[in-house]
């Protein structure tokens, strides 16, 4: 007869398919994010709190649970819901768009095991109670334990102040997983289950093999009795603020390693450090930044209407480790001048746009996959189409196109922000974009030949756009370290890996003709650069000489101070024989001393001031003791007053002689080894040289003889490939041969080097300090009148708030915090080119409307007028207001002054559009033809009075700051006004609604 049996499930199940599914803290964060996101939230927020017991909570306001919901759902591993249907009433939509479902599997709510050991899940939905459990995920460690005899006590209320009320009998509840009185067959299988772990437990520790400090069940016992959840806990979520109505807060305590070291403030261990990056690598880009609203590609969400934040809170004091506040976003990164946009269809073939050296590409780009690849076509393994966004520069500035100002601002980014990144429907797809993480093989293809196949995991910034509809077949691993290796993942990786090295080798790298050909005209306009490296180096090299040196010296001439003394304080010349060993002894010293000078000492000498000044004081000391001698000696010499004069002179001159050609002699060898070992060098240089251009271009060879290319192409890639090792070879000798020929005419190429050196570092650092000050002054005039007129908009809302609400704390604490803020910024506000972290669409009407009020007075007093034309006022551009008001401030300010010296009747000033430019037109004298090439340079001015000639320097760094353009035009029909004409182009903008 055949039996049947059911399978039974340990209460292990559960920490398998949670904590230990789970790679780190920040993917476990990422899931229970993206539970928020299929909840419908419009924000997630991490905080984690310190105290004595430290506590995180995630919390949000999507639509929450009841009670019956919790336990039928949240409490069943695998909901079918999810597996089955996206469809979400209306009702729980909280007024957004459908979403793509984010969760697949049921078990993304485990993942709070991964952030500490107890849970207190709460949760309400609208014009229903609270529903609030308690959760210890170490019940699910045990072995001997099934999971249908872990009990979770879960309680209902009305209230939120009834939540810290309720919290003791749901630690009861909890303890009740450990011996349960109530039901005697209940309380024998724990009793039995929580002896046997403890043995265990004994067993292992005897063995040294065990990580727990003590007993499971006395570990259980000692947390839960000392569970310390607080409202402060809670004080952020929106349900309980009355933000929201509904929402669900996961408060952990005990948290893990990762969440301690956020709290912070100084972190000196690697490995905390290393914590920190990672968290920050992974959650930075929870929402794909890399959507253009104004031209997004069919798989990028657009506005998703959800933001996630992680704040740490210190006592009352938050602060903001990562989020949407502190998140780039696609616009920023417009101006690399390297970029590849476009789609991959099903079949796998890449179509669209490429940027390279600043400029696009006429033709557009089109990479079909590699002819060994089979796309899959059936249902249940095709990949389907997805899109592409890469932008990367060349991280040598001797090299790029951009100018310094973006060049070191896209650097900076590039250090936080950098990596080649996966998105679902919006939504980050872990790992990819960590450091660790090299899916497509970026990393492999570039040990092997980093010049060809030029991109760099570090030095991008990218992604792919997937979806759930398109993309079906693409679903992540269980513990959501990555995609399932299935055969459309395969397929991906080889798909993407092609068009990364076909473009690499098509347009960026060094076998690309683009690169071959714009390469040398960028480093010709750069060699200003490249001297300045170069004279970084010398510096350093002196540096280094001159440390070496100090180092030794110091060590030397205390000893011959002391011989010095020695010798002043025994000098005694008898008679006559005595005089040319006196003179000898003094010889000698004076050729140690010389041994011992120490030229060329750096302005700036840091750690080295005090050993350097104790050189000084010992060197000093020899000197005068030298001279004392000298002295003595000749003293001494008259009082003999020697009988053969001139044999003593003949034997100085003898003596003078000899260490004359010695000293000659010691630099004849430096020289010779130095002018040898050079030789040696230069002949392998040209060796190698030699060689290279053969080695660079053979492969063309090789793909003619396979006829991937036509003679004519293979001809002009060879001349191609010639011009470039060509020029690389001019910039190798001719430097080389000129400073031959320097030296040849006896040129000192050294002391040139080191004065222009002291010289340009003086004047860069005067001038930074300058700029600083300049800074500092404009910030001043625009923060103290637009802080004036915000001071009254607050002032004047608080005072038209009711009075049960003014008197409130939360107003009292606005009105506390910005009398507080604007007494610093009254003091100190300097003006950041970056601005603001808020961006969003600013009309010409806005700007109008603001300058006009800004300049009301002047305006009226100087009876010029303010006019901004239709056009203009229809314009706009998505930037920050404190970037681009600033500059229409400085435009319009010079423009009265300049109308102010004219005796013109025509006195006006127009905002107005030309093209795709916007300018600002004055009737007053404009600019003289042989100023306009300084114009936009620091402290540049032909005011007679209060011109600093910090304006358009500042305006001009503000624009680029966002990538726009700012030029001065000479009157023409085509302008507005015959007098000064400024024209701004702006990255982005949109004109007449197109």
């Amino acid at each position: 007869m055949i039996g049947s049996v059911a399978f039974q499930t340990k209460a292990r199940t559960v920490d398998h398919l949670g904590r230990e599914q789970i790679a780190d803290t920040p993917t476990a964060i990422s899931e229970l994010w993206k539970n928020a996101f299929d909840a419908y939230a419009r924000n997630v927020a991490l905080n984690i709190f310190d105290g004595a017991s430290q506590v995180a909570v995630i919390d949000d306001d999507g639509h929450g649970m009841n009670r019956d919901e919790f336990v039928n759902r949240w409490l069943v591993v695998g909901t079918e819901s999810k597996a089955t249907t996206d469809r979400m009433p209306i009702g729980d939509r909280n007024g957004l768009r459908v979403r793509p479902r984010q969760g697949q599997k049921g078990i993304g709510r485990l993942s709070c095991a991964n952030l500490g050991p107890i849970l207190l899940f709460v949760s309400k939905r609208r014009q229903q109670p609270f529903v609030a459990a308690l959760v210890d995920w170490r019940l699910f460690e045990n072995p001997f334990l099934n999971l249908s005899d872990i009990q979770i006590p879960v309680v209902e209320f009305t209230t939120r102040e009834e939540l810290f009320e309720l919290l003791p009998l749901l630690v009861d509840g909890l303890a009740k997983n450990l011996s349960d009185a109530a039901d005697p067959a209940r309380a024998s299988r724990l009793t039995a289950a929580w002896k046997d772990y403890d043995r265990l437990y004994e067993t292992e520790h005897a063995e040294g093999i065990s990580n727990k400090l003590r007993a499971p069940s006395s570990e259980l016992r000692s947390t839960i009795d000392d569970l310390s959840f607080e409202p402060r806990h809670v004080a952020q979520w929106p349900v309980w603020t009355g933000d929201a109505e509904h929402g669900t807060a996961l408060l952990v305590s005990g948290i893990n390693y990762d969440l301690q070291v956020q709290l912070e403030t100084e972190v000196a261990d690697s490995s905390a450090r290393a914590a920190r990056d990672r968290f920050f690598e992974t959650l930075s880009s929870f929402v794909d930044p890399f959507v253009d609203p104004l031209n997004p590609e069919a798989r990028a969400a657009v506005d998703l209407e959800f933001s996630y934040s992680v704040r740490t809170w210190r006592g009352d004091v938050p602060e903001l480790v990562v989020g949407s506040e502190k998140q780039f976003d696609r616009r920023l990164l417009d101006g690399l001048e390297h970029q590849i946009v476009g789609t991959i269809d099903r079949d796998g073939v890449f179509v669209g746009r490429v940027k390279a050296f600043g400029q696009w590409v006429e033709e557009p780009c089109r990479i079909v996959p590699p002819r060994d690849l089979a796309i899959p076509r059936r249902a249940d393994t095709e990949v389907g189409p997805f899109d592409i966004y890469i932008a990367s520069m060349e991280f040598v500035s001797a090299n790029t196109t951009l100018p310094r100002l973006e060049f070191q601002r896209y650097q900076e980014l590039a250090e936080r922000y950098s990596g080649f990144m996966i998105f679902r429907d919006g939504l980050r797809v872990l790992p990819y974009g960590r450091t660790d993480n090299d899916f497509f093989e970026i990393e492999s293809r570039r040990s092997k030949n980093a010049g060809r196949e030029f991109w760099n995991h570090r030095q991008m910034f990218g992604r792919l756009a997937i979806s759930r509809n398109a993309n079906p077949n693409l679903k992540d691993k269980a513990g959501r370290e990555g995609l399932l290796d299935n055969r459309a993942a395969k397929t991906l990786k080889v798909i993407v890996a092609n068009i990364l090295s076909q473009s690499a080798r098509r347009y960026f790298g060094s076998a690309s003709a683009i690169r071959s050909e714009m390469l040398p005209q960028v480093k010709a306009s750069n060699k200003a650069e490249r001297a300045k490296n170069e004279r970084n180096k010398l510096r350093q090299r002196q540096r280094k000489e001159f440390r070496a040196k100090l180092d030794g010296y110091v060590k030397e001439l205390p000893g011959l101070v002391s011989n010095l003394e020695h010798f002043a304080q025994h000098l005694n010349i008898a008679d006559e024989s005595g005089i040319a060993d006196a003179q000898a002894a003094v010889e000698t010293f004076k050729e140690k001393v010389s041994d011992l000078r120490l030229p060329g000492a750096p302005k700036s000498l840091g750690s080295l001031e005090a050993k350097y000044a104790d050189y000084r004081d010992s060197m000093r000391s020899a000197k005068v003791l030298l001279e004392t001698v000298t002295e003595e000696i000749e003293r001494q010499i008259e009082r003999i007053d020697p009988a053969q004069p001139r044999d003593l002179l003949e034997r100085q001159l003898a003596r003078h002689s000899s260490q004359i050609a010695h000293r000659i002699q010691q630099w004849k060898k430096k020289i010779e080894a130095l002018q040898k070992a050079e030789f040696e060098r230069i002949r392998d240089l040209v060796s190698q040289r030699n060689k290279h251009f053969h080695t660079e271009a053979s492969p063309l060879l090789a793909l003619f003889d396979r006829g991937e290319l036509s003679f004519a192409e293979a001809a002009k890639r060879l001349e191609q490939e010639k011009e470039r090792v060509d020029a690389e070879n001019e910039d190798l000798f001719l430097p080389y041969i000129g400073a031959l020929e320097s030296l040849k005419e006896s040129i000192d190429l050294e002391h040139l080097a080191a004065f222009g050196m002291e010289e340009a570092g003086d004047m860069r650092a005067e001038l930074d300090r300058l700029n600083s000050l300049a800074q500092l002054g404009i910030a001043v005039e625009i923060v103290g009148h637009e802080l004036q007129a915000y001071d009254d908009i607050i002032g004047a809302a608080l005072r038209r708030l009711p009075p049960e609400v003014r008197e409130g704390k939360a107003a009292k604490d606005i009105e506390f915090g910005y009398e507080g803020l604007t007494d610093q910024l009254r003091f100190l506000s300097p003006l950041r080119l970056a601005g603001q972290k808020i961006q969003r669409w600013i009309t010409g009407g806005e700007i109008a409307d603001y300058v006009s009020e800004f300049f009301k007075l002047p305006l009226a007093n100087n009876r010029i007028s303010l006019t901004a034309t239709d056009a203009f006022r229809r314009f706009r551009v998505f930037d920050q207001q404190s970037r681009l008001f600033p500059v229409f401030i400085n435009l319009i300010n010079n423009s009265l002054y300049w109308i102010g010296t004219s005796d013109r009747q025509d006195r006006r000033i127009i905002l107005d559009v030309i093209g795709a430019a916007v300018v600002v037109s004055d009737s007053g004298p404009g600019v003289d033809p042989e100023d306009v090439d300084n114009l936009f340079s620091l402290f540049f001015t032909r005011k007679v009075r209060g011109g600093r000639g910090v304006g358009l320097y500042l305006s001009r760094a503000n624009l680029s700051a966002g990538g726009h353009r700012i030029r001065y035009t000479a009157p023409s029909d085509g302008q507005p006004l015959q007098g000064a004409n400024f024209v701004i182009e702006f990255r982005g903008a949109e004109f007449d609604g197109e």
